[in-house]
């Protein structure tokens, strides 16, 4: 059952009208997402009722978000609570990232990076895109196999994807998952390989000179910066801004 005022603060009431907390209103959004991944909800409406949810003040509210769905397993008090779902009381997740079965990619996080959680998932769909990794068609991990491995919030991901589809690059299916519709501008996989190899004795010797990972992305920078500058081009990263769904195809 609810767990009361305890996450408002505020005086509990008793029948429908009895408040609710976040542990409640997080209880009721895995339900929702669990009914969009059987193909219940579309999208559109997840995203609705998902507002609805964290919105809700009563039981009631909570309720109402849920009609007309079959609930899975007791409402409230099986679900993790809103520290769970960031990753503070979950439990550790599995080796590796967060690939699911049927994908090609796993995400990584870079924690350090201090670039949002939610835009290092786009950028790492884009960068395998356009490395060749990915190719329309391609599924994406799916949301829950995501929070499970990376131990993020379910939200976090959904933003990612929705950005995605923003961009015209994926598209939810419902009750199957999202999937890569466009690709972007690369070079021929044979090319690529041959470019990573030798990327990779640059490397070698960058770090038999001494460099740390910071020294080599600082002087690869500069590099490229320069290269940029010989060519007449800006050296801002190509795709940046509202260029950067520049190439989909």
């Amino acid at each position: 059952m609810p767990s009361g005022g305890g996450g408002d603060g505020g005086p509990t009431e008793t029948g429908f009208s009895q408040r609710v907390g976040d542990a409640d209103r997080e209880a009721v959004a895995a339900q929702l997402r669990d009914h969009f991944a059987d193909g219940r909800l579309t999208h559109e409406e997840l995203n609705e009722r998902l507002d609805q949810a964290f919105a809700a003040k009563t039981e009631a509210d909570l309720n109402t978000v849920m009609r007309d769905l079959p609930h899975v397993s007791r409402p409230f008090a099986d679900a993790p609570t809103g520290a769970a779902w960031q990753g503070q009381a979950r439990p550790g997740p599995p080796p590796g990232g967060g690939r699911g079965p049927g994908s090609p990619i796993e995400f990584r996080l870079d924690t350090g990076s201090g670039v949002p959680t939610y835009l290092q998932l786009v950028q790492q769909v884009e960068h395998a895109l356009r490395l060749g990794y990915l190719k329309p068609g391609d599924q994406l991990p799916k949301v829950r196999d995501v929070v499970s491995s990376l131990a993020i919030n379910p939200n976090t991901v959904l933003k990612a994807y929705r950005e995605l589809e923003t961009k015209g690059l994926a598209a939810g299916r419902p009750g199957q998952g999202t999937f890569v519709q466009a690709t972007l501008s690369q070079v021929a996989l044979p090319e690529l390989n041959t470019l990573r190899r030798s990327l990779l004795g640059w490397l070698s010797t960058a770090d038999a000179a001494g460099l740390d990972e910071d020294g080599i992305v600082a002087l690869f920078t500069s590099a490229l910066r320069d290269f940029h500058e010989g060519r007449g081009r800006p050296s801002g990263r190509r795709g940046a801004a509202g260029d950067e769904t520049e190439g989909v195809a």
